[in-house]
């Protein structure tokens, strides 16, 4: 399933590039130039820097900053290439800061991290839906589309709430309904799981003002990406409002939740970006371009992010 959709995504990317003309994306990118390209790559860093700071300040131990980013980019960069995404990439991060904090506590407030960034990104994706069907007249089906994510967002904040408030023991849940045998291999496994599960949900009960930086720093990781689709699309344009800004970050979002088991979102990532950008009256060419210089920033992260696991496997 992981090649097919690779392939579909990489001959979806291969007809939009025809459809658009080379000669628009090279324009595109020359517009933009390294200059702005390292000034997206800066802003880029920052969010990493942001959710990392998150994910420290929930272990509640002394992690350096430095390398809980290294942790985080490495991890994305594994996630981002592979077809297994958060089963991988995880799991990677918890293990890369082992030389701080043992590996099932640094995941565990990981899993926290992920909690509080899954809300804000389900916030993010309500209000920018919100503002589109206020603000555009769109086609029927579009529309459908929008109302349908409305209520999937509202939805999943629906279930956060509930999630943090009742807290349930999922795993002593399925210890009882799956365990036939005490002590068996899956017993152990499972017993591991629901030690994971209380200390995520210590990491919950973190004290108020490590819950307001945890906020913070998850407001500052959408701002920040904000701030660089406003960037970018300045950059391809001339001129750039901050709503459309929001509403371009607000479908990169979803894309990233829908479309996350295909590699580095290939091919969807151009199409809806392009489709918004010609919705907008910006032109398909600027959405492509801009979606191709996200894809090459998520690429330059990603070679950074396996020279970073590879030196850190040497030093191991």
């Amino acid at each position: 399933m992981g090649l097919l959709l690779a392939a579909a995504g990489l001959a979806l990317l291969i007809w939009q590039v025809q459809l658009v003309g080379v000669d628009h994306i090279g324009d595109g990118f020359r517009e933009v130039g390294w200059r702005g390209f390292l000034a997206i790559l800066g802003l880029s860093l920052f969010r990493f820097a942001s959710r990392s700071l998150a994910w420290i300040t929930l272990i509640g131990r002394p992690v350096p900053l430095r390398s809980a980013t290294a942790a985080t980019i490495s991890g994305d960069a594994l996630g981002n290439l592979s077809f297994l995404s958060l089963l991988v990439s995880e799991p990677a991060k918890a293990m890369y800061v082992t030389r701080h904090v043992p590996a099932a506590e640094a995941f565990a407030a990981l899993a926290a991290e992920n909690f509080f960034y899954s809300v804000s990104v389900a916030s993010v994706i309500l209000g920018g839906t919100i503002t589109m069907l206020a603000t555009f007249v769109l086609p029927e089906s579009l529309r459908a589309v929008m109302w349908l994510s409305l209520a999937v967002m509202a939805g999943v904040l629906g279930a956060a709430v509930w999630l943090a408030r009742a807290r349930p023991a999922l795993c002593a849940l399925a210890r009882r309904w799956l365990v036939r045998t005490p002590g068996s291999r899956l017993d152990r496994v499972l017993d591991r799981l629901q030690h994971v599960e209380t200390q995520t949900y210590a990491a919950l009960s973190a004290s108020p003002w490590r819950l307001g930086v945890v906020i913070l720093c998850e407001a500052a990781f959408h701002l920040a990406s904000i701030a660089e689709a406003w960037l970018t699309l300045t950059l391809l344009t001339g001129s750039a409002t901050w709503l459309n800004a929001f509403l371009l970050d607000t479908v990169n979002r979803f894309v990233n939740v829908v479309f996350r088991a295909v590699p580095l979102r290939m091919g969807v990532d151009e199409f809806t970006t392009s489709g918004f950008t010609e919705l907008l009256g910006l032109g398909p060419a600027a959405g492509l371009t801009m979606a191709l210089v996200r894809k090459a920033r998520l690429l330059v992260w990603a070679g950074i992010g396996l020279a970073l696991l590879g030196r850190r496997a040497l030093s191991r």
